[in-house]
């Protein structure tokens, strides 16, 4: 089973409609940190502030993760709000289009935790 955290507070994603129903309140959140998670598996974390977005996969607890890449040459950063209110600047060349980020959680959740291979990710 898929677990799913939306800025720190437990998500139902049992099935599709709630998936689908969890990624619809997140999609109507300017920013927000989600967690899905399989229980000592991996964990697909997206960060979203407005425009930008980007995702961090582990493949395992205490793994270093990859991260999604976008535009390699695109300068500067972004900051997002985790869920402990801390504000951390990523760069924005990591960021990748919102709709990319939920295909992605959408696709580890009907995968067993599985990332989106079309998405470059980067140790």
């Amino acid at each position: 089973m898929i677990e799913l955290v939306l800025d720190g507070s437990p998500v139902a994603a049992a099935t599709d409609d709630q998936l689908a129903s969890a990624l619809a309140l997140a999609a109507s959140m300017p920013q927000f940190e989600l967690w899905a998670s399989v229980p000592d598996g991996p964990s697909l974390c997206m960060l979203r502030n407005a425009e930008h977005a980007w995702l961090m996969y582990l493949r395992e607890p205490g793994d270093g993760g990859l991260h999604s890449c976008g535009d390699e040459h695109r300068a500067g950063n972004a900051y997002f709000r985790l869920d402990n209110g801390q504000v951390d600047g990523y760069p924005l060349a990591w960021c990748i289009g919102i709709e990319a980020c939920f295909a992605a959680i959408s696709f580890f959740h009907g995968n067993g935790g599985a990332r989106l291979e079309h998405i470059d990710w980067q140790p």
